[in-house]
Parts: C-alpha cells; sequence; structure tokens
C-alpha cells in the first residue's frame, strides 16, 4: 500500500509529523465527550448535574483503565513483533487483544448496571446529585464496548501506517454528540440521562467505520485469536502501567472531592469541574503527542534501532512541553470565557477562574510526565511507567493534598496538582538517566558485557 509510512526506515520527524497531528486530533476527539456533556449539563441541568459528572468520572475512569491496560499491552507487544518480523504472532496480538476487550467492556457495563445506584451515596453525594449520578453512569455504561474497541482500532490502525484512518470517524462521532446534547438535553428535555445516551450513541459511527477499516482496509486479519497464558500475562503485565495510571487518577480524584466536598461544598465540585473539563481537552493533546511515536518506538525498539528510538522519544518530549506552556497562556488570558461556558452562578465562576491559575501551570510539566510514561509503556518496561505514573497520579498527589493545606490553607488544595508535577518530572528525569531503554534492556546489556568478560578471559 502505496500510503503506508515504514516506521523503521522513513525519516523519524516524517513520522511524527505524519502520526502528530492525526493523534492529537483523535485525542482531543475522544476527550471532548466529557466536555460536551458537562458543557450541555452546566448550562441546562445545573451546577448539580456538573457535580455529578464529576464525582462519577473516577468509576468510570477506572473500569475504563481495565480495558486501556488490555489496549496498550496488546499494540506494544504486536509492535514488537512487527518489528520483529513475525507477522504471525503481531497478527494474534491484534485479535486477542480485540477479544479480551469485548468481553472486558461487557462485564463493565453488568457492574455499573447493577451497582450504578450505590455510587453517589459512596462518594458522599446527596439528594438530586444521587439520581443524576445513576442516571448517568447506568445510562453510559451501555455503549462501553464501542467506546473501547474505538480507541484500540485507531491504535492498530497507527501501528498499520494509516495514522489518518482514524480522523474522520472520531470527528464524525463529535459532531453527532453535539447534535445528539442539543436534541435530548434543550429539545427533549432528557436531563443528564440524555447527556449520557448522546455521548453513547456517538460512539457508534466511529466503531462500525473503524471496523469496516479494519476489516477491508488493513492489513490486520481478523482470525480466531490463540490465547497463550504466558503471553496473555505478559500483555496484563506491560499494559498495567495504563491502568495504574487511570487507577491513580480515579483514587485522587476521589480523594479530591471528598475534600472539596468537606472543605467548600458541592458547589466546589462544580468549579473544580470546569479545570477538570480543560484538564482532559489538555491531556488529551499530551497523549495525543506521546502516543503518535509508540507505535514507531515500540518497531524500532523490536528491530534494535535506538538512535531512532532516541529522536522519537525527544520529539516528542519537546512538543509536549511547547504545548503544555501554550496552554497554560491560554487558560491565563481566556480563564474567565472558559468558566463562563459551563457555568452561570457567579461565585461559581470566580472560584473556577482561581483553581485555573493553579492547573493551568501545572500543565506546563504535565505533558513531559506523560512523554516519559509512554516512553516507557512503548519499551514494554511497565515497571518504570507504571511508577513514574502512580507517582505522579497518586502518591505525590496525596502528599501535596496532606501537606499544601497544612502551609497554604485551601489555597494547598489546588497547589498539591503543581507540586505533583514539578517533582515527577525529577522522578522521571532521574529514571530515564538510569534506565534510558527501560529495565530489561539494561539487564541484557550487562549480561552481554558479562559474557564479552568471559569470553576474553
Amino acid at each position: 500500500m502505496k500510503n503506508e509510512l515504514d516506521l523503521r526506515i522513513d525519516d523519524t520527524k516524517k513520522i511524527f509529523l505524519k502520526f502528530a497531528i492525526p493523534s492529537i486530533f483523535i485525542m482531543i476527539l475522544q476527550s471532548t465527550a466529557g466536555f460536551i456533556d458537562s458543557m450541555f449539563i452546566g448550562k441546562y441541568v445545573g451546577a448539580n448535574g456538573l457535580a455529578a459528572v464529576t464525582l462519577v468520572s473516577p468509576i468510570i475512569m477506572l473500569l475504563a483503565g481495565i480495558g486501556t491496560m488490555v489496549a496498550i499491552g496488546g499494540t506494544t507487544l504486536s509492535g514488537i513483533f512487527k518489528g520483529k518480523a513475525d507477522i504471525e504472532k503481531s497478527n494474534n496480538f491484534f485479535n486477542v487483544t480485540m477479544m479480551l476487550l469485548t468481553i472486558i467492556s461487557i462485564l463493565a457495563t453488568i457492574f455499573v448496571l447493577f451497582f450504578g445506584k450505590s455510587f453517589g451515596p459512596w462518594m458522599g453525594a446527596k439528594g438530586e446529585v444521587v439520581l443524576y449520578v445513576k442516571d448517568y453512569s447506568t445510562t453510559l455504561s451501555l455503549f462501553f464496548v464501542p467506546f473501547l474497541l474505538n480507541f484500540v482500532m485507531g491504535f492498530f490502525l497507527k501501528l498499520d501506517g494509516k495514522p489518518l484512518a482514524a480522523v474522520i470517524p472520531i470527528a464524525l462521532g463529535t459532531i453527532l454528540n453535539i447534535v445528539l446534547n442539543y436534541i435530548f438535553i434543550i429539545y427533549m428535555n432528557l436531563g443528564i440521562r440524555g447527556a449520557a445516551f448522546a455521548t453513547g450513541l456517538a460512539q457508534l459511527i466511529p466503531f462500525f467505520m473503524l471496523l469496516y477499516e479494519l476489516i477491508f482496509k488493513s492489513n490486520w486479519k481478523f482470525m480466531k485469536p490463540i490465547f497463550y497464558k504466558n503471553e496473555i500475562i505478559q500483555m496484563l503485565f506491560n499494559g498495567s502501567s495504563e491502568l495504574l495510571s487511570m487507577a491513580s487518577v480515579s483514587i485522587s480524584a476521589f480523594v479530591y472531592n471528598m475534600i472539596i466536598i468537606n472543605k467548600i461544598g458541592l458547589n466546589g465540585v462544580a468549579a473544580y469541574a470546569v479545570a477538570v473539563q480543560i484538564g482532559n481537552l489538555s491531556i488529551g493533546m499530551f497523549y495525543g503527542l506521546a502516543e503518535s511515536v509508540q507505535s514507531a518506538i515500540s518497531v524500532n525498539y523490536g528491530a534494535r534501532q535506538f538512535k531512532r528510538v532516541r529522536e522519537l522519544k525527544n520529539l516528542t518530549l519537546k512538543s509536549n512541553f511547547i504545548a503544555g506552556l501554550s496552554i497554560f497562556l491560554i487558560v491565563l488570558i481566556f480563564k474567565e470565557n472558559i468558566a463562563m461556558i459551563f457555568i452561570s452562578d457567579k461565585s461559581t465562576i470566580e472560584l473556577s477562574m482561581f483553581i485555573m491559575n493553579f492547573f493551568g501551570f501545572a500543565y506546563i510539566f504535565s505533558g513531559i510526565n506523560i512523554s516519559f510514561a509512554t516512553y516507557y509503556t512503548s519499551l514494554n518496561s511497565p515497571i518504570i511507567s507504571g511508577g513514574i505514573t502512580v507517582y505522579r497520579s497518586l502518591i505525590s498527589l496525596i502528599v501535596g493534598l496532606l501537606l499544601l493545606p497544612l502551609i497554604f490553607g485551601i489555597n494547598g488544595i489546588w497547589g498539591a496538582t503543581i507540586f505533583s508535577e514539578i517533582t515527577s518530572v525529577i522522578v522521571a528525569y532521574l529514571c530515564y538517566k538510569k534506565w534510558p531503554y527501560g529495565l530489561k534492556e539494561k539487564n541484557k546489556i550487562i549480561n552481554e558485557t558479562k559474557i564479552i568478560c568471559e569470553k576474553t578471559n
């Protein structure tokens, strides 16, 4: 196929540029689902609806993390074996990944349908917010299968050298989400349940389009998957850093919500929700840049082309730093306009603007941390990737939430994010200095050196 890139040969800058734009575009579009829901809910359901979406997001994120673990683990190993020219093994990882994700999505749907009514009370919600949490979570769960499979299908198309293939399907899904939100929330007055239906139904267009692309226009072959216990364990282990990432974010978001409810109230959760939605879009851009070369790094690592691995890693680090700085400036200048998109209450808008000052500064460093974590996942080194992620998303954040409010009062709650990102950059840099190509590669180099020394003696 003439338009395919050869990830082992083509210029690394060419690969980055051709993959980065669609990757960023796709990640941002996928992140807009919650953004659009929150915008319509905040304006037409109210602050309680917006608080409900924020409260339920940690649980949905945790369930999505399990699916992401399989998706990232499968595509990474598939890419490594593709780099080794073992096409049969690479294709089997494709089929195993698709099958496991389908099963996990169905199980996640059943779990939320059965326990969704308990989510609100678990998280300290009261009154109307409890009902909103149940309605939003249970309705959204009906569409977990297309949501998670869309994510992994886009990854496998990138791995096949087709970075643009997922752009149009995801874009059409985003447009449909906006239209359906208008119809369900404003025209049909379905409230928060309508927002969840809009998001879910909008996943169906990209699902069928991406499935068609994989079946008829890619090099991947749908076959009966062959499950090998050791390979599945390796898959899950490699993708575990992504699960740890989602789990850490879920736990820290839960802690954040509890602290805000106790210190400020549900109005504070609504104000925090605005910063969260801007954060989700920003994180989408950072992951888009980091993951744009994930397949290329895996393939070149499998082919033992370490110079190209370094070049690709450096491109994402520089790009994410520039992106983070740009987002900080945009938030600083337009924070009031951003807050007014979601909420109308003046006091909530002012609190949102104040929170965004802290979160905006933290974005300067967020992309660097995400780039390092994604880089180690691409090298099949989940221990380092997971370590960086857990430190950033959970350990440092909890430490910041415990210590900074004692020093700075309520301001310390928001300052914990800055503390987390800055200290995480230091940790990630130290890891890279010690393990530039992951734990396994360092062990290989040590073993090879020992063999050479033994032969010399």
